[in-house]
């Protein structure tokens, strides 16, 4: 199962991380909302991999057969392999093309409560939830987590997708005719 699980599980990492690094530079070409629409879809396709991937372990490892819950492991271990790549691509990328994301993500979220008309100690509130984005976000450990989550609540779900279509139990054979001519007599 471990290598079935490293290699589905950097398979889907490259495929999720790879085009990744090209589309986040391009980003403000192309604006934020389309960037989200095209990241979300490479994920779901990069996750396919993962379905691959537990298919291939239940008809070669496991004869056939795997039950819900061996299935559910073998995608989310894989899953998590991926995502760590994604949130490796993040840091990369963090580190050189996106060096003032938590300045521009904040000064962002400031321009949009100013737009929206809030005024006094609600806008003032804002602004200094944005400071404390900024600030938290300087923390690796914090931004590997925040990274984390963007893909994980696609993870779950399509790891509970992969195991509930892949799960199979084992055929029970019935006993053939001479078998139970022998038993009658």
């Amino acid at each position: 199962m471990k290598k079935n699980v490293w290699k589905y599980g950097l398979l889907s990492g490259l495929a999720l991380a790879i085009p990744m690094g090209f589309a986040v530079p391009l980003e403000h070409h192309i604006g934020a909302r389309w960037s989200m629409v095209f990241g979300y879809t490479i994920m779901v396709l990069s996750f396919l991999i993962i379905f691959v991937g537990v298919k291939h372990y239940r008809d070669t490892e496991r004869g056939g057969t795997i039950s819900f819950g061996r299935a559910f492991a073998a995608g989310t271990l894989m899953m998590l392999i991926s995502c760590a790549c994604y949130v490796a691509m993040w840091e990369g990328l963090v580190a050189t093309v996106e060096r003032n994301f938590a300045h521009d993500y904040a000064a962002s979220m400031v321009k949009h409560a100013q737009n929206s008309g809030l005024q006094g100690p609600a806008l003032d509130a804002k602004i200094t939830a944005a400071h404390n984005f900024e600030v938290m976000y300087s923390n690796p450990f914090y931004r590997m987590a925040m990274t984390l989550l963007e893909p994980l609540p696609v993870d779950i779900v399509m790891a509970l997708v992969t195991a509930g279509i892949l799960r199979r139990k084992p055929e029970h054979t019935m006993p053939n005719a001479s078998s139970s001519e022998a038993l009658a007599n």
